[in-house]
């Protein structure tokens, strides 16, 4: 064999091996290790709740499953601030046990990501500039962006994840928040070739993230906590896809994770709960003023 092929060989092989690597990355990475007996915890009716870890690497997660079908429950979003303008001031900042109960929500994580976001605008109250497309109860909040996909309830209640681009109508849209990379598409991760080109899909940082079932029967809130090496280190953009893969989700995007990251319920006394141990201002257990919620509340219908 001469120089010049076995040259090719070696590089073919080594780009081959790449390629297999990545592939396998998402779809083996720490996610193998979700235990196969979880056990859901009922919070309310359509709404069960599971916390479990995986430990390698060390991650607590925690899992909302809400029953899409069930007509007593419905999507919701952060409505539109009182001196709404858009891209400037959308929603109130709040922390999410605020917009629970302000919002009559009975569980919710944290949603989009927004601006500004500064020492100060994470401690307060204030106007934010939510990053995609929000909608709340049928009323535009947040113009649509390039590259944001968004998590969706039709005014029929049927959910759906995908990207909706500026001048598609919006007409049929009851609720819908945003959030950047789409992690998994047709039980699928799109991201397994841009892996090397964007190294921050590898960075592990505390998660938000929404998922739908192949039969939209069920859509999934999860919480990866993270930055506590104890506790939860955090999980890369992959990790998050393979965690949502075996969970059962069949489409999911990510949503504003790092220290916003929070899920809430509210217990028996209508006290909200937070359900994960979040890092908004640092420190474990603090929150911080996040621009918007994606939450349930009981369907007002009769």
């Amino acid at each position: 064999m001469d120089k010049k092929m076995r040259k090719f060989l070696n590089v073919w092989i080594s780009s081959s091996l790449a390629i297999i690597s990545i592939f396998f990355s998402c779809l083996t990475a720490s996610g193998q290790d979700v235990p196969s007996n979880l056990e859901w915890k009922k919070l309310y009716d359509g709404i069960e709740h599971v916390n479990f870890k995986i430990q390698e690497p060390l991650l607590n997660v925690n899992v909302l499953r809400i029953d899409a079908t069930n007509p007593n429950l419905v999507f919701h979003t952060t409505p539109r601030s009182k001196n709404w303008v858009a891209n400037e001031n959308e929603t109130d900042r709040r922390t999410l046990p605020d917009s629970v109960v302000e919002e009559n929500m009975i569980v919710a994580v944290n949603a989009n990501f927004y601006q500004p976001f500064n020492a100060q605008t994470r401690v307060s109250r204030g106007p934010a500039d939510n990053k995609g497309l929000v909608v709340s109860n049928g009323v535009l909040v947040s113009p649509t962006l390039d590259g944001f996909a968004s998590f969706i309830q039709n005014k029929d209640g049927s959910v759906e994840i995908r990207t909706v681009r500026e001048g598609d109508s919006l007409d049929n849209i009851q609720t819908a928040v945003s959030g950047h990379n789409t992690v998994l598409k047709n039980g699928k991760c799109p991201l397994i070739n841009l892996v090397e080109s964007q190294p921050y899909l590898k960075v592990r940082h505390p998660r938000t993230l929404v998922g739908i079932s192949k039969d939209k029967k069920y859509v999934y809130l999860v919480t990866i906590d993270g930055r506590q090496p104890e506790f939860s280190v955090g999980a890369s953009i992959l990790e998050s896809a393979e965690i949502l893969r075996q969970l059962g989700t069949y489409d999911a995007v990510n949503l504003d994770g790092g220290g916003s990251t929070t899920m809430v319920y509210r217990d028996e006394s209508g006290k909200p709960v937070v359900l994960n141990r979040p890092v908004g201002l640092g420190p474990a257990n603090t929150l911080r003023h996040n621009a918007n919620a994606l939450g349930v509340k009981l369907s007002e219908k009769k």
